[in-house]
């Protein structure tokens, strides 16, 4: 088949945080690291959740630029009880119908005006999935999903036919991920040869999730992402599908330490609470003096993290005890007028693992993100092919919202309306002054309630390296 100029491969390991790729778990990874461009410094964003991630890869945007705030939050327009579920297909196609799920340009929207071919192989989770691939169904562009009623019909029945069924969903999910991988390779590429096309793998991220980072079924199943990745090498070196290949994860985990349940410990906000790991809360009436007072509120609580805020009408503004969503990437006009992490705590031997509180979802031991530890935003990123350098370790932060940039640079299209950077210094042929680079470190105090953010200035333009808190009394174990 012959290779269209430019054209590229997006491979996503899930929730793979950067120091767990090594030889001995992912060899093929790591020597492909290894050989093309490494960026060592790319970074997720905040809240480093799997949807909020997706949606800020493909648009090239912040999530307080494309709108799309947190896996789950609360949106009245659209869910009038209770709360806006990203996971939730039918969530998702009521807010795209009123005009109110993303405010930016998807990279399917930009490939098919402009005439070029985009495809989505996905196991990841039907809401990732819908906002990986948004607007590639109406313009006609193929889409495999794992989960019914996500793909393109016409594509779900040709893999059906010719692979048989997807297989059940398991930890590790090795079966599905082979899967995925024979629809990419002997399907999607030689019917319809994208120029672009995103291949999703769920691991290590739910198995993480159910087992922890280190357990031997996590390390399984990042060897068996490993050895489908290794077979897409090997299919690629025999002159098949595109001619670069770019791997990244979309965030990292930390450990779960303990459950807190936090509908009981707020009981006045109850109602308008998204609880999580990462929280919202939405006032019904935000005024600066009852957004001040809920920081106060959390900030003498022991299981309290960072707090950030986005005060009506002033986008840099904060209270005592916050910082401003903004700095962050956040402040949206759909995000909480007062958001939270709960606390984590760091590593406590060298080389070990960052500890957090959650609210639901897994149990203690099982990976958890969502918020602004080092092990959470450190994530993968690395090129290889013609448009890209080889043997390049760049030190350049990046994040996220550089890769719809780049990738739409490889393939000669414009990135007008996207806020992250072309990240020419990984590009092969382009000879030009690296950016300029700058550190600054946020905090904010309030009683015995402390935070901070660490960040880059990369041209200007705001990169979070990691944050931390600390509060009255010990984390609650």
């Amino acid at each position: 088949m012959t290779r269209e100029p430019g054209s590229t491969l997006i491979v996503c390991f899930d929730g793979l945080r950067r120091d767990r790729v090594t030889a001995d778990r992912m060899p093929n990874l790591a020597r492909f690291m290894a050989a093309g461009v490494d960026m060592l410094n790319s970074r997720s964003v905040f809240p480093s959740e799997t949807r909020v991630a997706s949606t800020s890869t493909v648009t090239g945007s912040s999530p307080g630029e494309h709108g799309l705030v947190a896996n789950q939050f609360i949106n009245r327009q659209v869910v009038p009880e209770g709360l806006f579920n990203t996971a939730d297909h039918d969530h998702l196609a009521k807010a795209d119908a009123a005009g109110i799920l993303i405010d930016r340009d998807s990279l399917g929207q930009r490939l098919a005006r402009a005439g070029k071919r985009f495809a989505v192989v996905s196991t990841a989770t039907a809401g990732a999935t819908a906002m990986m691939s948004y607007g590639a169904r109406p313009a006609g562009q193929p889409v495999f999903s794992v989960h019914p009623g996500v793909g393109t019909p016409e594509l779900m029945r040709e893999a059906e036919a010719r692979f048989g069924p997807v297989p059940p969903a398991a930890t590790p999910n090795t079966a599905r991920l082979d899967h995925a991988t024979r629809v990419l390779t002997d399907l999607v590429y030689p019917d319809h040869r994208p120029d672009l096309a995103i291949f999703w793998m769920s691991d290590p991220d739910i198995t993480s999730h159910g087992f922890g980072l280190d357990a031997p079924e996590t390390i399984t199943a990042q060897r068996g992402a490993d050895a489908a990745f290794g077979r897409i090498l090997e299919w690629q070196a025999g002159g098949e599908g595109p001619q670069n290949i770019m791997v990244m994860s979309d965030h990292g985990q930390i450990t779960g330490a303990a459950r807190i349940d936090l509908r009981a410990a707020l009981p006045e906000h109850a109602a308008w609470l998204s609880p999580g790991y990462f929280s919202g809360l939405y006032l019904p009436d935000p005024t600066r003096e009852r957004i001040a007072a809920a920081v106060e509120r959390l900030t003498r609580e022991p299981w309290c993290g960072l707090v950030f805020v986005s005060l009506p009408g002033e986008p840099g503004g904060s209270v005592p005890g916050a910082l401003p969503a903004a700095v962050m990437g956040g402040g949206h006009s759909r995000s909480a007028p007062v958001s939270f992490t709960l606390r984590a705590a760091p590593p406590s031997d060298p080389g070990g693992l960052e500890t957090c509180l959650f609210a639901g979802g897994i149990a203690p031991g099982g990976g958890m993100h969502g918020g602004v530890t080092r092990g959470e935003l450190s994530t993968v990123l690395a090129a290889a092919g013609p448009a890209f350098r080889a043997g390049l370790r760049s030190e350049i932060p990046c994040w996220l919202p550089d890769i719809a940039p780049t990738v739409l640079s490889v393939l000669g299209l414009p990135t007008t309306g996207m806020s992250g950077r072309v990240l020419r210094e990984t590009l092969a042929g382009v000879a030009e002054a690296p950016p300029v680079v700058e550190r600054r470190s946020l905090e904010a105090r309030l009683g015995e309630h402390r935070q901070g953010v660490e960040q880059w200035l990369v041209e200007g333009r705001a990169i979070t390296d990691h944050g931390w808190s600390t509060g009255p009394g010990t984390m609650p174990a």
